[in-house]
């Protein structure tokens, strides 16, 4: 079975959280090894996006905004108050009011919320092909 292109979307999802996981376990300093994988949860989003519209302009309307909510709300500013305030604890960082360690928490849920909404997005695919 040929895999959709939601699919291959969710597997780089996959890999990368494997590869973020792998990135803390190679990099010894814990705020270098989160600006890489902040990085990493910055342009992979990015990336798709721009594959998605390539592909099929905004037909999955859910699904950018799946990856939007992630990106805008959480990857971004993330990275963002890492970059302009390195050398500070995480722990010790907030955005917009919101302390770092929560942002962070709240960020694995909206990445899990990306998933789900691809893993939907996916089936929806399969389902619209098989009735063709």
């Amino acid at each position: 079975m040929r895999l959709n292109v939601f699919n291959k979307y969710l597997i780089v999802q996959v890999l990368v959280i494997i590869a973020v996981t792998f990135i803390f376990k190679l990099i010894p300093d814990r705020q270098v090894a989160a600006t890489v994988a902040g990085v990493l949860f910055v342009v992979m989003p990015l990336v798709l996006l721009i594959i998605e519209y390539r592909r099929a302009k905004f037909s999955q309307k859910i699904w950018y905004v799946g990856v939007l909510q992630f990106w805008l709300m959480f990857a971004l500013p993330i990275l963002g108050i890492r970059l302009l305030n390195w050398g500070v604890p995480f722990d010790q960082l907030s955005f917009m009011g919101i302390p770092g360690p929560v942002l962070h928490q709240w960020s694995s849920k909206s990445y899990l919320l990306m998933v789900i909404i691809t893993v939907w997005c996916s089936w929806k695919l399969r389902k619209a092909q098989n009735n063709k």
